[in-house]
């Protein structure tokens, strides 16, 4: 039978649970299938060898793990509980492989990266490129995209850490987790050179309702800032005419039409030449703390701490405010 080992720490208890790692990374997979056969699929092993992986891992804990329906399976109470704690253990032992690894024979191993639109635009990209100058044993897989669909798959483990704006609650993610802030960003409106809102001496309030807007990748936080703004300036809602799930299609977009976007302001220093410009109102949008979510397990790695640093210089190239805190 597993044991469980109360610690009196700051991560309260701890299962002795790595003598069995082959064993959780079968139940990790099944959990993120929902599927058996998909599951054995993806480990390369066959069905009945993951079913019974999962049933010897049941036997050790004294629960059953999984609910069985005919569409696959999904975790029980106790196979949730588990989840966290086998995703942590995971991750752990995948950075205990990696740091070995690069006392052996240099830096080698993999890192899992996810950027948000302003960092995946060029800042992140260019931190990355560095990185791989100096480390290029080491594996970089990157996804751009926005907090809600990047948190959770770093909740998950699909990544290690996320460059962003700062979660909205980090006392809702568990304690293995960190957030260390870099800058701050603000959001602005901007138009095409050109565009009839910008011939105006002094922009009414109500031609920003008017004119039809583009919203990148359904970010629901942006579409409710931009809302907000709008109502308290005793105007109509945005009329959302385009949603778009890349950056350099807003910014294209943007440039062709006379449309709207909301967008972090520094994004002209990032992206140059693109023909598009600031709407020039007197009140700010949003402004929030950008920086790095990650698993407590990198925190000390030598990639991670390159990519900190690399990321800390292209903010101060466009001039931003460094305001690191962790």
């Amino acid at each position: 039978m597993l044991k469980f080992l109360f610690c009196e720490n700051r991560y309260g208890f701890v299962m002795d649970l790595f003598r069995h790692v082959g064993l959780l990374r079968s139940f990790l997979m099944v959990a993120r299938e929902g599927n058996v056969t998909a599951a054995a699929e993806k480990l390369g092993i066959s069905q009945p060898a993951l079913t019974r992986s999962i049933r010897r891992l049941e036997d050790e804990t004294g629960f059953r793990l999984f609910d069985r329906h005919t569409r696959g399976v999904t975790p029980t109470i106790y196979g949730k509980a588990l989840l966290r704690h086998a995703q942590l253990i995971d991750t752990e032992c995948r950075f205990a492989s990696s740091e070995l690894e690069a006392l052996r024979s240099g830096h080698r191993g993999q890192i899992k990266i996810g950027g948000g639109p302003f960092w995946g635009a060029a800042l992140l990209p260019r931190a990355v490129a560095r990185l791989h100058s100096l480390l290029p044993k080491l594996q970089v897989n990157l996804q751009i995209g926005v907090n809600n669909v990047l948190h959770p798959k770093l909740l998950d483990g699909e990544l290690d850490l996320v460059v962003s704006a700062a979660p909205r609650d980090l006392s809702q993610f568990p304690e293995h987790f960190r957030f260390t802030r870099i800058t701050t960003i603000r959001s602005q409106m901007f138009v095409r050179e050109g565009h009839p809102i910008l011939a105006q001496e002094r922009i009414r309030y109500e031609d920003l309702a008017n004119y039809p807007w583009i919203m990148y990748q359904q970010d629901p936080e942006i579409i409710e800032r931009v809302a907000t703004l709008l109502k308290d300036l005793g105007v109509n809602p945005p009329r959302i005419a385009i949603k778009a799930s890349s950056l350099m299609a807003v910014l294209e977009l943007l440039r062709s039409g006379d449309f709207l976007a909301c967008l972090a302001a520094p994004i002209l220093g990032v992206v140059q030449d693109v023909g598009i410009r600031p709407v020039p109102i007197d009140r700010e949008i949003w402004s929030f703390p950008a920086g790095i979510t990650y698993h407590r397990a990198i925190e000390q790695s030598t990639p991670f701490e390159l990519l900190r640093q690399m990321l800390t210089d292209e903010v101060t190239k466009l001039g931003l405010d460094r305001t690191e805190q962790r």
